[in-house]
Order: structure tokens, then sequence, then C-alpha cells
């Protein structure tokens, strides 16, 4: 998985030469020129990201083919943070002009984060939480169910890439610091996915996903994961 600047990777990804061309930013029904492009969207999501990240590097993952031709997402950043690597998603909301039409909600009124723990000596971010959240946006968009605060989605393939790993399933919380805001599309709000082992589902399934959560901020007030946990 490559990495890139975040500005390139913002307008729609044109289709493929193998498919029919549909119009969209580079096609026959928009702007020529990928600068005319209304990113208010795109980047009021950034704007509320990197003031708890200043100064730190972006790294961007682009997902193809893109928002408009049948991504689940548009992208993913993750940025550094002292002991942490901060991911946030591009795609549930409403990134460039508003589309929908409630005024006060941007697409499905959030974007998906998480944390997940990083030493100091770590230069470039783990490559599965990028899977892991656009498995979870795809079931935000697969329907007709819908993700709420407080749901648990199993990952057929565990959270992590190791295949002996004990996370298994993702719970969704409100993010415990980056508050919802409100953009010229809606408003938006930030939704962390946070890694449950089995017995933790198996504890919230007799008391409540928040009761667990509850317990795991206790040590750790950002919910971050520890991919190796048990």
């Amino acid at each position: 998985m490559r990495f890139f600047r975040r500005k390139t990777q913002q307008p729609p990804t044109p289709p493929t030469a193998t498919e029919p061309a549909v119009g969209g930013p580079d096609g026959p029904d928009g702007p020529d020129d990928l600068d005319d492009l209304d990113e208010r969207g795109w980047d009021a999501v950034a704007q509320a990201v990197s003031q708890h990240y200043p100064g730190a590097r972006e790294f961007h993952v682009a997902y193809s083919p893109g928002l408009h031709f049948g991504s689940a997402l548009q992208g993913c950043s993750a940025l550094p943070g002292p002991d942490h690597w901060f991911y946030v998603t591009y795609g549930l909301t409403e990134l460039w002009g508003k589309d929908s039409d409630d005024p006060t909600t941007s697409g499905f009124g959030y974007e998906l984060t998480m944390r997940v723990r990083r030493s100091p000596s770590d230069e470039t971010p783990p490559q599965w939480p990028y899977r892991a959240l656009i498995v979870l946006a795809q079931y935000v968009r697969s329907g007709p169910q819908e993700l709420w605060l407080g749901d648990r989605i199993r990952l057929a393939d565990g959270v992590t890439d190791d295949p002996d790993g004990a996370l298994t399933t993702l719970a969704v919380t409100a993010d415990p610091v980056v508050a919802p805001i409100e953009t010229p599309n809606g408003r938006v709000a930030f939704w962390q996915a946070v890694a449950l082992t089995d017995a933790d589902v198996e504890e919230a399934k007799r008391s409540t996903t928040d009761e667990v959560l509850a317990r795991l901020a206790v040590d750790d007030p950002l919910l971050t994961i520890a991919p190796d946990r048990r």
C-alpha cells in the first residue's frame, strides 16, 4: 500500500480504461481543472483532526476505484501522535459539494476514526487499520442496517493482520477527543472504532458495549488499540 499527499487524492477517482466514462470531474460533465472542485467537506474534516496533531505528517491512502465509482470510502489518513497512530476516514460524509437533501447532516453524519499503539521508532503506520476501516465502511453502505454508537461488528478475518490475534470485533463509540463539527454541508461527528476480544464481546452481551468500553477507558481514556492484546 502506497502513501500519497492528501491534496492529490481529493477528487473522485476517474474510471479505468476498461470502464465506460460516466462523467464526473474529469469526464464530459465535470470541470477540466481539478482545482475548481469544491473541497469544503474534506477541508472541514481535515481541519477538525489536524488541530489535535499540529505539524504531523499525514499518511494518506486512496481506495480504488474511488468513492464515486464504487468504493465505500475515498481515502483514509493516519497521523502520528506521541504514542499512537490516529486514523480518520474520508467518504462517509459529503467531501465536496452538498448532494443530499438534508441541510443539517453531511452524508451519513460521521467519519470513522481509530487509534493504534505506536512506539517512538515507528516511522510509518501499520496497514491493517486501513483495511479494517474500509470493511466497517462497507458495512455502513451495504444496508439495510445502520451503524449506531454502541454497535459491535465482527470482522471475518479479524481486526489486525495477525492470523493468531485475539482482536475479532470492532465496537463503535464517540471519539473521545475530536468533537463533532458544523460544516457547510451539515454536521459531522467522529466515531471511533475500538477493537474487542471475544471475551470482551461476551462481557458486552451480559452488560453493554458502553460498559466494556468504560472499563477499557479506565486504563486508556483514548481507547488505543494494542494489537497484541489478549
